[in-house]
């Protein structure tokens, strides 16, 4: 989900914007199998939720199927630019 931020706030910095319904779009799209059934639930309930809202609904259901424990994301590497 960091990586997804971060993709936002520079697609933002460089002016160019994406609706919340796009946003929150390339964030399903993103998801591993493992949320089949938050995606099933979402639609079923046709939840009308915020990006934010969704990033911690999300979180939730994570630390759910971690049971409990929060999963970090590994570190990227710093690659220099040309």
């Amino acid at each position: 989900m960091l990586k997804l931020m971060r993709f936002f706030a520079k697609v933002e910095d460089n002016r160019v914007e994406l609706d919340v319904n796009t946003q929150i779009e390339i964030v399903f799209k993103s998801l591993t199998k493992e949320f089949v059934y938050f995606r099933a639930a979402y639609n079923l309930w046709n939840k009308d939720l915020t990006l934010t809202q969704l990033m911690k609904e999300l979180q939730s259901y994570e630390l759910m199927l971690n049971g409990g424990k929060s999963v970090q994301e590994k570190p990227e590497a710093n690659l220099a630019e040309s």
